[in-house]
């Protein structure tokens, strides 16, 4: 077991020090990892055939096309920055496109990144009458296995962890839930010396995050009657017991230990030939990357022979979902968060960005409180907002005590960016999220009038 662990802590440490290398680096970077519900104008999921013409009308503005190596189709494009790709693609349901936008050094240039993508978007959305909404979920389309991108790796999970009784009979196997969420992700790249601290930071203020940008209330044709952030909890519904997504359950005291921790998890599956071969019979990863003849199950459920290769570790890096987790491209990622109104698109990055410089004040912060209640703050946020605490913290307090942390890193970072806070410090004010103003809308106008509202 100690020679596995050891290789895999090793590949994680080259890993970013050779990232750090290749990104010359001199300050952080970020990237943002937009998720939109696209849909008709009366809030149903587009169609599939919309999705392919989106990759069409991205090929002819000079993206190159992507295709998957298992089904063979056109599954997204990518355009070159200035240190990686733009990636467009779709997760899972192929009725929420996602955008990962080129890293850069500071929040102006995502503003400016994004706002290109908007209008690159706008004749598209107008040509098929369709809308790319600021919102955490379809409104109106449930999830369903016919949402599904086909797609390799969609086309393994069921096969590790089976069913959920959320889906309807018919409907489809527990990863179908990811049909129709739509979240706003960021990626920061940190010094290794730092990227435990910042996992840490992120994940102690899930609860907090959360109860600011709640925005999925409205799903299913109806206002949710018990959750504000609706997308958080699919998670829950899915992996109920096996303590690899949201808020883990301790802080994790070094790399090893991370790294250890991840280890331990029972491992989905590994590319050979760009295609899936699944690792069902495997109890953890460290015990198939040790093994002398692990063996694994091909598209075509033959039984494999298999020999461990780095890139293994990577892709296991991705099966995982902590709120904040260190990633396979040797950044952190900040998964928290649900898709955020049109205007507001920034204020996950600035608050991301915010925390990470000012780390060690940020750590000052969440040790003050028990991690146990840290962790219980995530369900309270997804069920009530800012309308609510728990028993151990006030969510309000803990709110306003990460904006300040996170303003005075943006301060510190002397760019002006603090500006692209004011939607939460707003919120914190009014004590509301748009979760809110999404289920006041849908009650008063219906919703056409949400998605008009919500549509980039």
């Amino acid at each position: 077991m100690k020679t596995a662990m050891d290789a895999i802590w090793r590949h994680v440490v080259t890993g970013y020090d050779q990232a750090l290398a290749a990104r010359n680096w001199g300050e952080p970077r970020f990237g943002a990892e937009l998720k939109f519900p696209l849909v008709n104008s009366d809030g149903t999921a587009a169609r599939l055939e919309t999705v392919r013409a989106l990759w069409q009308y991205l090929a002819e503005r000079g993206w190159q096309p992507v295709r998957d190596a298992l089904s063979d189709q056109v599954v997204g494009a990518t355009r070159h920055g200035e240190q990686n790709d733009t990636v467009a693609s779709c997760e899972t349901g192929y009725c929420k496109p996602e955008f990962s936008l080129a890293h850069v050094a500071n929040l102006f240039d995502l503003a400016a990144a994004i706002d290109r993508l908007r209008d690159e978007l706008r004749p598209f959305a107008e040509r098929h009458g369709v809308h790319f909404l600021g919102y955490g979920i379809q409104p109106v389309t449930s999830p369903s296995k016919r949402l599904l991108m086909k797609k390799t790796r969609t086309s393994v999970w069921d096969k590790v962890f089976g069913t959920t009784r959320r889906m309807p009979e018919g409907e489809g196997d527990g990863v179908s839930l990811f049909t129709v969420n739509a979240a706003s992700h960021v990626h920061v790249s940190v010094l290794l010396s730092q990227a435990i601290g910042a996992v840490n930071v992120l994940n102690a203020f899930a609860g907090a995050q959360i109860a600011l940008t709640a925005n999925s209330s409205v799903w299913g044709g109806r206002v949710d009657p018990r959750y504000k952030c609706v997308s958080e909890k699919l998670w829950d519904w899915w992996l109920p017991e096996l303590g690899r997504a949201g808020v883990p359950e301790r802080p994790f005291g070094s790399l090893s230990d991370y790294v250890r921790t991840v280890a331990s998890f029972k491992p989905v599956y590994v590319k050979r030939g760009g295609k899936p071969v699944v690792l069902s019979r495997h109890e953890t990863f460290a015990d198939y990357f040790r093994s002398d003849r692990p063996t694994g199950i091909d598209h075509q459920g033959r039984e494999v022979q298999l020999l461990p290769e780095p890139a293994d570790i990577d892709l296991h890096n991705t099966c995982y979902w902590f709120n904040a987790r260190l990633t396979q491209h040797f950044t952190v990622e900040n998964r928290t968060n649900d898709q955020q109104p049109p205007d507001d698109l920034l204020c996950v990055a600035a608050l991301t960005a915010g925390l990470v410089a000012e780390l060690g004040k940020a750590l000052d912060v969440v040790s003050a409180y028990d991690w146990d209640d840290l962790r219980a703050t995530r369900e309270t946020a997804c069920r009530f907002g800012l309308a609510a605490s728990n028993g151990g913290v006030d969510l309000v307090r803990l709110a306003g005590e990460m904006l300040d942390v996170a303003e005075g890193g943006l301060r510190k970072r002397g760019r002006g960016e603090e500006e692209f806070l004011a939607p939460l410090v707003r919120r914190l004010a009014e004590r509301r999220c748009p979760a809110d103003d999404a289920a006041d809308l849908f009650g008063r106008e219906g919703i056409t009038a949400l998605v008009e509202a919500r549509a980039i």
